[in-house]
């Protein structure tokens, strides 16, 4: 169980201290930061703003971006009366899209906002058309709308994510190579040390071999000796018997 966490933290080790993996890692994260500015929405708003116009007609042409609209309002005041329409075109009423709305009655103050939010205006030309003005006229046209202005970062976000990917399979490559390196040679000295081993193991049977052949020897040199002086002593008179004999 050591040696399995010893050989998981020593790979752990060559990935974290691999210089492919480190830049794979590094472009992986700044393309992460560019995608992330390039979805963020970031919300705006424009203003159009007109006081004391007496004189009519008074076409103003408005923005209406095409991003996605939050909230766009209209904000008439008059001392008198006056007639308001939003239109697509300056060529006549043939075009309008919005009104007329009259905001006064001419006798005494008009005040009135419009919600121009849900009006499909969108890749068009807008004006506003202001007709039979009496009076003081005033106006305040707002529109809020949401958008991606750094959506252009999302390029270099995928050429990044390209580069960190090509960084991290090469260092993944190296990496593999070295275990494999390694295992090859753990598989060599192994089978080194067994080959030693059997070595020594044959080595030593040799030496009990003739450790015993040796011994086996030896016995054999001790009967003989016994057996020739056993004969000598069966088969030889004494000295003395024969001394005796005479």
């Amino acid at each position: 169980m050591s040696n399995k966490a010893d050989k998981e933290r020593g790979i752990l080790i060559r990935i974290l201290s691999s210089k492919d993996i480190q830049k794979g890692v590094a472009f992986f994260s700044i393309a992460l930061i560019l995608a992330f500015t390039a979805v963020i929405p970031v919300t705006e708003k424009e203003i159009v703003r007109e006081e004391e116009i007496k004189e009519a007609p008074h076409i103003k042409e408005i923005p209406y971006p095409s991003y996605r609209v939050i909230n766009a309002t209209l904000e008439v005041s008059t001392t008198g009366k006056v007639n308001v329409s939003l239109q697509n075109s300056l060529l006549g009423n043939d075009t309008r899209v919005w009104g007329p709305e009259t905001v006064g009655s001419g006798n005494e103050t008009g005040n009135e906002t419009f919600d121009l939010t849900e009006i499909d205006l969108e890749g068009v030309p807008r004006w506003l058309n202001f007709t039979d003005i009496q009076g003081n006229l005033n106006y305040t046209y707002t529109v809020e709308y949401s958008h991606n202005p750094y959506g252009l970062l999302s390029l270099p976000a995928g050429l990044f994510t390209l580069i960190g990917v090509v960084y991290a399979f090469r260092g993944k490559g190296v990496i593999l190579g070295e275990i494999k390196r390694k295992q090859m040679e753990d598989e060599a000295r192994k089978k080194e040390k067994e080959r030693e081993e059997k070595a020594e193991e044959e080595k030593s049977s040799e030496e009990e071999e003739i450790e015993g052949e040796v011994i086996f020897e030896g016995e054999d040199t001790h009967e003989e000796k016994d057996e020739a002086d056993h004969i000598d002593f069966m088969g030889v008179p004494d000295e003395d018997e024969e001394d005796q004999k005479r």
